[in-house]
């Protein structure tokens, strides 16, 4: 539950980045959840960690592919409202 949180935060901000509605941004994050790890893995094993890498790595792709001019600055925001977030990410018990 934790997580989806955190993904429907995260695609709330994308959806304004890049003009799209927010449960589309929340599939594209978690598509790239999906292409950077085990499909079958379950959303509350993902760490801190890896999903910081799957913004850094698939996500970064799917934009690129979507031909999305500026997102190595998307990338980053998204990575720094990720790391704002680490606190209350950790307290509700994703793993680090």
């Amino acid at each position: 539950m934790v997580l989806m949180e955190i993904i429907k935060y995260l695609g709330d901000k994308l959806a304004k980045e890049i003009n799209i509605s927010p449960p589309a941004a929340r599939g594209l994050l978690k598509l790239s959840i999906k292409d950077e790890l085990d499909p079958f893995r379950p959303l509350f094993k993902i760490t801190f960690n890896e999903l910081r890498n799957v913004l850094q790595n698939s996500f970064k792709k799917r934009l690129i592919n979507l031909e999305i001019s500026n997102y190595e600055a998307i990338v980053n925001h998204m990575i720094i409202e990720l790391e704002l977030n680490q606190s209350l990410i950790t307290m509700a018990g994703v793993y680090l």
